[in-house]
């Protein structure tokens, strides 16, 4: 679902008043864009912590929801691949404002339990693994779950990139003249197609031709003609001597 995000976290900050019980620091340990995990090097986790402090004297637990939302527009651009980079309005860590995006909500967020003791302060450890493909800019935002609508603990953007173009398991085979594939022993090979101007056998615009040909003796046609009827003629002869 598109929607026009108005009230999440601001980019990279953490939240000093977060439902009034706790507070957090901003986010550390991830790679802020326009700095950008690269796919097709193996960059597909997006490791990050932030310290949580209780503000109560009593015991807080939730299930915090982080949620990566993908961002399609920003200041009425397409930078859904994650391009382009530091020009031309892109999204920056710190500097993003949220109001001037149109995002893809998460469709598969990341839940944790959470439980910090009174006035206590923690470090919270979180994680998310990126699919294949999943090139673009991102909004990180964690929340205690069902709260994703209001400013959450904190909030930061990513960068995508690396994501590959071809389609398919692997390359295709080139095509052959013949209008077969070639590379390796499972394609048509040349003697076997048809030939782009209609002909047979792999050679372009010949023609068989069936019954037997006269032998190449290397005579003139005349000349090996005269022999056959001399031959011809001496046999006659050979048979009236012998009547």
């Amino acid at each position: 679902m598109l929607v026009i995000v108005s009230t999440a976290v601001f980019a990279g900050e953490g939240n000093t008043n977060y439902l009034g019980i706790l507070s957090s620091t901003a986010p550390s340990g991830y790679k802020p864009s326009p700095t950008w995990y690269d796919l097709s090097a193996g960059q597909n986790t997006v490791n990050f912590q932030f310290t949580v402090t209780n503000k109560t004297a009593e015991q807080q637990s939730m299930t915090l929801q982080l949620n990566f939302n993908h961002i399609i527009t920003y200041k009425g651009q397409n930078v859904s691949d994650g391009q382009p980079g530091v020009t031309n309005g892109a999204v920056v860590d710190g500097q993003f404002d949220e109001t001037q995006s149109t995002q893809t909500q998460d469709a598969t967020p990341t839940f944790m339990a959470f439980t910090i003791a009174p006035n206590a302060t923690e470090t919270v450890h979180m994680s998310r693994t990126l699919g294949a493909g999943a090139c673009g800019y991102y909004q990180a935002d964690v929340a205690k779950a069902g709260l994703m609508g209001q400013k959450g603990l904190v909030g930061f953007e990513i960068r995508v990139l690396g994501c590959t173009t071809s389609t398919g398991s692997g390359p295709s085979p080139s095509p052959t003249a013949g209008g077969g594939t070639g590379g390796g022993g499972g394609g048509t090979s040349p003697s076997g197609g048809t030939s782009p101007s209609g002909g047979t056998g792999g050679v372009s615009g010949s023609t068989a031709t069936s019954g037997i040909g006269l032998a190449n003796t290397g005579l003139p046609v005349i000349t090996g003609l005269a022999g056959l009827f001399l031959v011809a003629l001496g046999g006659f002869g050979l048979r009236r001597r012998r009547k």
